[in-house]
């Protein structure tokens, strides 16, 4: 995996502001993009094989992700959370659509 993956999953084990701006960095820099994108599925992939899922952990970064990326980000991922069915990725598509909520409120 590479050191830039790793270091994305862990700021989104601990979230905090800072973390967040820098996966704001990675997702709107094209050329560090994939890495963002990774960094998120596989920190769900790791709630997925976990003995036990938090899921509020999950479904708050899909919830800020859905809220703060662009509609592409957000659209992958929904795509990605429907390829196979878990808790963890039901946790983190219900973030997503909560997310998406509050951006259409926002701005409506």
């Amino acid at each position: 995996m590479a050191e830039n993956v790793v270091m994305l999953m862990s700021r989104l084990n601990s979230f905090r502001p800072s973390d967040r701006d820098a996966l704001n960095k990675h997702f709107r820099d094209e050329s560090t993009r994939d890495d963002a994108f990774r960094a998120v599925k596989n920190f769900v992939v790791r709630w997925e094989e976990a003995d036990w899922l938090e899921a509020y952990s999950v479904e708050r970064i899909g919830k800020w992700v859905s809220k703060y990326q662009g509609e592409e980000v957000f659209e992958e991922l929904v795509r990605w959370c429907r390829e196979k069915q878990t808790a963890a990725r039901d946790a983190f598509a219900s973030g997503l659509k909560k997310g998406e909520r509050e951006r259409e409120q926002d701005y409506a």
